[in-house]
């Protein structure tokens, strides 16, 4: 059946791309060098012979056009030589220029006339302008990757050096690795909306959202985040993308060993615990690096490896008045007889495991063909989710992670200006959550304590993808065409347990002693194993077009389908327009304007809530008042369904479509002196159809008053309830209690002015700052979200959980001495000054963060209005839904380095902080207001904050 599968999905992708001659649709990733060739009386040099040499030996060789122009496309990242002869000219020679993925480096060749000297030789002084780049784009290199503080030696984590790019609100990850839903987020959107894409092929894990492998540093040779490319090849999300180019071998073996050390007694103090002392902490990662050739010019390899064990403790943080209250009532007879809080510390551990090989051959000197196979296997054990100080050890998740991915490439030119590229990737993802405790239900006092089995948690899934893309890039004349076609297969098969345990939410600690939850959900399962795939196909043409060289157009259109299996509806018209636009009307200043619609992906989490919750395969049920608290009062929770309730389903909207993002940006860049740019940018984003959840089986809500509460379930009315809307018992159809139908209903808007100051590609000082203000407006965060009430759907519109007003970033390095790294460099600067020797390899990098704080959204932690869902929507009186906000973030991780010669090679030394400040950065709050007229102690109040100050230190052997 899967090979019937494969065969059939092939077929499809041969027929869609055949008839634009295939081009993948990343083929753009690599980057490029262009430019025009001139006399030194500045008239154009036609028929020069130009050459663009890599590493060891690595070229490629055109021909300058009547014009002098001249271009080298899909070249690796890297440092190029170019070289230049002309009949009647000197020959020329231009050192140091950076190629970086997605970047075209311009610059301009000037001939002398043969016999008035011998070969000119300069260095290259390229600055970060590309006038050929109509997208809002931020590269970062090999030396930001390998030379700035990183926390947890995840790449992405340089994400948020862009301040466009906005960290995901925690609250997404806060009770399920499950949700997480990526680490960042562009335009207001949500972080499952981006693309990543490593050498050309998708590194999204379709269940989440976020990214797939995590790969060493090591391995990275460098990225680019593009910001809604306005390239038709730019898709596989409505936000933005990063494109990522691995490390390869060269003839020249190369590589690094290097350990990192942590220690919990150097760290700061959390900043919300009770308890009188540092929790204990201990990190150890070591790993090496090695790239080389197995034939000199032919075959290359790069093996990264590196492993880390950490070990620690954490604490509930729950008052030791509160914890007894608690013991003492799960003592008594009950569903919760026998579980048992815990004060003070408890251990945690991370462990991890990263190796990913690269094998480049050069078959012929037009095809090369690239092969590389990456594992990562995590295990996070009770600190993975669930870790705010209201939850208990017994609420805490786990999650343990394998990840193995084999993918390739096969590069050819088949003519002069025409290049083809085919992709295909393999890999499967195992993905495993447990809790603490398993066995037992969960109880929730909201704002106090979440402890036994949570609702979420539990689960296990296998994700398998199996991707192929191909493509092709015409260069004529003006024009670069672009046209490409992509399928991505994705089996899901997974096992999840949500609500399997049943939760007892209580109103009040003293409702717990008195045996009185208000509300109880259960879920009942004839099956929980779902097994499902889903098919995404793509397809693009494009045009870069280059009328005139003051101005670049790119124009285009792209189609997105995502197959989904039956029963679930299906959209198959998703075409997004492209137009992009870069006109330099004096050569330092650049003007960039653009449109584009960009087509989303499922979150596969949410296919597969539909599939398991459908009725059949399994629902829930929800009983609440006197009906919980008698059978909280039975003695135990259910072992089977109640016959007396009706049960709660899941389903879709029929005939959704998928979601997408309308985007249109205005730009101005001006160089600036020192190889420097200063941007201005204005973006807006519009959210369309994006996904949330409501019941649907609701009558509409009368108002609760003291007359009418009995008939409509209410036994004893609370003052949030009082005076507003609250519904009945009664349904649509009474054959269910609540139908929770998943909708492309919601949506978002985005406006949002940068500024960007950008110093790159150089060897002894880099800094990339900026500030970005923007205001996100939504009625729908997430696909699970749902409204207080359905019937009022426009009082959810406000300000979006993704909402962070200001965001200032400031990143550098700042390089004392030549670039030992630079053969080059470390030669012109070979007999310093006494002083200056001393100096010489001292290098500091800081990362600097100021932003505006989380959004939260206030609940009254019950289902006060009744509406028969979990997790609960009601709102206290007075607030707006995400009406809440943590404090300010700021943060400043600092890095100082010194590099000392040994042999061929040299050792770093490095001493790094993490929130060197110490600044108390809050995550998340507690957001239940309570029953009552006035908020209950404690909300609004912190319950999760990032990490205290780290200290790490390491040695790194590079040669």
């Amino acid at each position: 059946m899967f090979c019937r599968k494969i065969l059939r999905l092939g077929a499809m992708l041969c027929l869609f791309s055949s008839p634009f001659h295939s081009l993948h649709a990343q083929l753009g990733s690599s980057g490029g060098i262009s430019g025009i060739a001139r006399a030194s009386d500045g008239s154009q040099v036609s028929g020069a012979k130009i050459t663009a040499s890599g590493p060891d030996g690595f070229s490629r060789t055109t021909v300058s056009a009547p014009d002098g122009a001249f271009s080298f496309v899909n070249l690796p990242s890297g440092t190029y030589t170019v070289q230049s002869t002309a009949s009647g000219f000197a020959p020329f020679t231009q050192l140091s220029v950076p190629v970086a993925v997605g970047r075209n480096t311009q610059l301009t060749v000037t001939l002398a006339v043969a016999g008035t000297q011998e070969t000119v030789s300069v260095t290259a002084t390229q600055s970060s302008f590309d006038s050929s780049q109509t997208s809002s784009v931020v590269n970062i290199d090999r030396d930001r990757v390998e030379e700035l503080p990183i926390p947890n030696r995840n790449y992405l984590s340089f994400v948020a050096l862009s301040p466009q790019a906005v960290p995901a609100n925690p609250s997404f990850s806060a009770r399920t690795l499950a949700q997480s839903s990526g680490g960042f987020g562009f335009g207001g959107l949500r972080p499952s909306s981006n693309a990543v894409r490593i050498d050309g092929v998708g590194d999204d894990d379709e269940y989440t959202g976020s990214s797939r492998t995590q790969l060493s540093p090591e391995a990275i040779n460098d990225f680019q985040i593009v910001n809604h490319g306005f390239s038709a090849e730019s898709g596989g999300g409505a936000g933005g993308s990063i494109d990522v180019q691995t490390r390869s071998g060269l003839n020249q073996p190369h590589g690094d060993a290097f350990v990192f050390i942590q220690n919990g007694a150097l760290n700061g103090t959390p900043p919300l615990e009770f308890t009188p002392y540092k929790p204990d902490e201990n990190r150890v990662r070591a790993g090496l690096a090695i790239g080389g050739a197995l034939q000199r010019d032919k075959t290359f390899y790069y093996v990264a490896a590196e492993q880390e064990i950490a070990h620690g403790q954490d604490t509930n943080d729950l008052r030791p008045a509160t914890l007894t209250q608690i013991n003492s009532a799960t003592q008594q007879p009950g569903p919760l007889h026998g579980v048992t809080l815990q004060s003070g510390f408890f251990p945690t551990s991370d462990q991890e495991t990263e190796l990913s090989g690269r094998l480049d051959r050069n078959l012929t000197p037009s095809q090369a063909v690239m092969l590389r196979y990456a594992f990562t296997n995590t295990r996070n054990v009770n600190d993975a989710f669930n870790n705010d100080d209201l939850s208990d050890r017994t609420a805490r998740g786990s999650s343990f992670i394998s990840d193995n991915s084999f993918n390739g490439t096969l590069s050819s030119t088949v003519s002069t200006g025409t290049i083809n590229k085919f992709s295909f990737e393999l890999a499967q993802r195992r993905a495993v959550e447990r809790t603490g405790d398993a066995t037992s239900p969960g109880a929730l006092i909201p704002g106090v304590v979440l402890f036994g089995t949570p609702y979420e948690g539990n689960s296990r899934r296998f994700e398998t993808h199996l991707e192929f893309e191909d493509g092709l890039l015409v260069q004529k004349k003006s024009h670069l065409l672009q046209a490409g076609a992509g399928l991505d297969y994705v089996p899901l098969r997974s096992h999840v347990l949500d609500g399997r345990r049943g939760l007892f939410v209580f109103p009040t600690l003293a409702a717990l002693t008195a045996k009185a939850p208000d509300f109880y959900t259960q879920s009942f399962f004839s099956n929980p194993n779902v097994n499902f795939a889903e098919e995404r196909i793509n397809g693009y043409v494009q045009d870069h077009w280059t009328p005139i060289r003051s101005l670049a157009i790119d124009y285009g259109l792209r189609y997105d389908y995502n197959r989904l299996p039956a029963p679930l509806p299906q959209h198959p018209l998703n075409f997004s327009p492209r137009l992009g636009v870069a006109w330099t009307p004096v050569p330092s200043l650049i003007l960039r304007s653009g449109f584009g619609i960009f087509y989303d992906r499922y979150l596969l989490s949410t296919v597969n809530r539909l599939f398991e919750l459908d009725g059949t395969r399994g629902f829930t049920q929800i009983v609440e008042d006197a009906a919980a608290t008698a059978l909280y009062r039975s003695g135990s929770s259910l072992a089977r369904p109640l016959a007396t309730v009706a049960p709660s389903i899941w389903k879709a909207q029929p005939g959704f479509h998928n979601p997408y993002s309308e985007v249109a940006s205005f730009s101005i860049e001006q160089a600036l002196p020192l190889q420097t740019t200063l941007k201005g940018e204005y973006q807006y984003v519009h959210g369309v159809r994006l996904g949330r959840t409501s019941n649907t089986n609701l009558l509409p809500p009368v108002v609760l008053t003291t007359q009418n509460a009995a008939s409509l379930g209410v036994s004893f009315p609370a003052p949030q309830q009082l005076g507003r809307p609250v519904f009945s018992p009664q349904r649509a159809n009474p054959a269910y209690d609540s139908i929770n139908q998943f909708a492309t209903s919601a949506n978002s808007v985005y406006s949002g002015a940068t500024v960007t100051l950008n110093r790159q590609f150089t060897d002894d000082f880099q800094i990339l700052a900026g500030y970005t203000y923007s205001k996100t407006i939504d009625n729908g965060s997430f696909d699970l979200e749902q409204p207080q009430n359905p019937f009022a759907l426009q009082d959810e519109r406000a300000l979006s959980l993704q909402d962070q007003r200001h965001r200032l970033t400031l990143s550098g390095l700042w390089l004392i001495g030549p670039d030992l790294n630079d053969p080059q460099d470390a030669a012109a600067n070979a007999n310093p000054p006494t002083l200056m020797r001393l100096l010489t390899g001292l290098e500091f990098a800081p990362i600097f963060s100021l932003t505006s704080g989380f959004r939260a959204n206030p609940l009254t932690g019950l289902d006060s209005n009744r509406e028969h869902i979990y997790p609960f929507a009601a709102r206290p009186q007075g607030y707006w839904r995400n009406g809440l906000s943590t404090p300010p973030n700021i943060n400043l991780d600092f890095r100082v380095l010194k590099m000392v010669p040994i042999r061929t090679g040299h050792l770093d030394i490095v001493a790094e902080s993490f929130n060197l400040l110490n600044h108390p950065n809050i995550s998340l709050l507690n957001t239940a207001f309570g029953s009552g007229t006035a908020a209950q102690p404690g909300f609004g109040r912190p319950v999760a904050a990032s990490t205290a100050r780290r200290l790490q230190f390491s040695l790194d052997y590079e040669f």
